[in-house]
């Protein structure tokens, strides 16, 4: 039994994602493919446009065989991180063979080049790119420049290349079995925001543009099963692990929804600052501090705070940790022990029913516990997995919020949401 993996947000599964399930059976000759998906909140920041089990079902429909959540502690994280814990998990659950990642490249061996640079980069190294970042160079742009490749500038000006560089690295530091697979993008790369009428590939970026603007222009670069899923938001029946519809209407959520939420919390913890909360140091919750009298929306806030050594990302994904709780120590650092990263469960979302000989498979070679029930979460982990556990649990309970303020819709109660089955 061969099995591959992909680390992913789906946020919306778009033709291109269809692509690189086809493309990974066919190129690796995968079984089974297991993708680790973030839950409500994504990497750059920001919540998911609908909530994870939704984005589950599109996952099942295009060809995965099974969906396990990122703890949000991982999924909310630096490139780095989010890709660090990803193959963490994946090398605990000590059945994957291949980690198929697409980027802008297409070819593997640069990044593999370079992956090795990154793990062997010494103090001197780590210092200059220390420097350039508060020259206000990005992180990718300051390691780049350490390279000292034109090569290396070029090759990391691309998003998708800069994970897959993270992916590779984390693979080569943590001795990794798992084999890389690098497919070339097929849409127009992630910061366009523009749909082509002449492909049937566009970007996360511009489909999510195109569904806020004229929601029915994004269906011919959606498989039909995620285009409905999303137009008829049905998700409700999680708890007992099938579908029913819920709406007609494309209820979707951005971080702007967030907006009330998050100024209640900058107000309420202003006396004592927000450097306790992960990524945001002493100087970033000064500055928090003296604008927060200008505050006047999530994204705005974002934009207010950037400058040129402050990225709009990095300062979306400050804000989303001092919403969910998220903080440095001591919780941050018992699950990332110095340099060693650890995920202490493997939360199912779903499965196809076809896939049982994968999930047994799982069962029976993972290091750590398969969750499909989270109500029995705290009889199956140890005090700090299930602090994680709880953690993710609330990040779900604050986006379910948002949608009953938003659509009135009935939150879910995750403690009691069993994974989505598919035939």
């Amino acid at each position: 039994m061969k099995i591959a993996a992909i680390i992913a947000e789906y946020n919306p599964f778009h033709n291109g994602h269809q692509y690189q399930i086809t493309e990974t059976r066919k190129n690796t000759g995968a079984d089974y493919i297991v993708a680790v998906m973030s839950g409500d909140f994504l990497q750059r920041g920001g919540p998911a446009l609908c909530n994870k089990y939704i984005r589950t079902h599109m996952a099942l429909s295009g060809g995965v065989d099974a969906v396990i959540e990122l703890p949000c502690l991982y999924a909310v994280s630096s490139a780095e991180y989010f890709a660090g814990g990803s193959v963490a998990l994946l090398n605990q659950l000590g059945t994957i063979d291949i980690l198929s990642f697409g980027s802008e490249a297409g070819d593997l061996s640069p990044l593999m080049e370079y992956a090795h640079s990154l793990c062997a980069f010494n103090e001197s190294q780590q210092a200059s790119i220390k420097k350039y970042l508060q020259e206000g160079y990005s992180f990718p742009y300051a390691r780049s420049k350490v390279l000292s490749s034109s090569k290396a500038q070029t090759l990391l000006s691309g998003p998708n290349n800069i994970l897959g560089l993270e992916y590779c690295k984390a693979l080569l530091s943590s001795q990794s079995s798992i084999q890389p697979f690098s497919l070339k993008r097929q849409d127009t790369g992630y910061h366009h925001t523009s749909l082509d009428a002449s492909s049937h590939y566009a970007s996360a970026s511009a489909l999510r543009d195109a569904l806020c603007r004229k929601p029915e222009s994004a269906a011919a670069y959606m498989p039909d099963t995620s285009y409905q899923l999303l137009c008829s938001n049905q998700a409700s029946a999680c708890t007992s692990g099938r579908i029913l519809p819920a709406s007609q209407d494309i209820q979707m959520v951005n971080e702007n929804d967030f907006s009330g939420l998050l100024h209640y919390k900058l107000l309420s913890e202003q006396t004592n600052g927000f450097s306790q909360y992960l990524d945001c140091n002493n100087d970033l919750s000064d500055k928090i501090l003296k604008n927060l009298p200008d505050y006047t929306g999530f994204s705005d806030f974002c934009r207010l705070l950037k400058s040129k050594d402050l990225t709009y990302s990095r300062i979306s994904r400050v804000l989303i940790h001092i919403l969910l709780n998220i903080k440095t120590p001591p919780f941050f650092r018992t699950v990332f022990p110095e340099r060693e990263l650890f995920v202490p469960y493997a939360r199912l979302l779903g499965f196809r029913k076809s896939a049982s000989p994968l999930l047994s498979k799982i069962k029976s070679h993972s290091s750590i516990p398969l969750i499909s029930k989270p109500a029995n979460a705290s009889s199956i982990l140890n005090e700090d997995a299930f602090a994680l556990f709880r953690q993710d649990i609330y990040c779900a309970s604050v986006y379910e919020s948002v949608q009953l303020d938003k659509f009135g819709k009935t939150p879910l109660n995750e403690w009691k949401c069993s994974p989505l089955i598919l035939p």
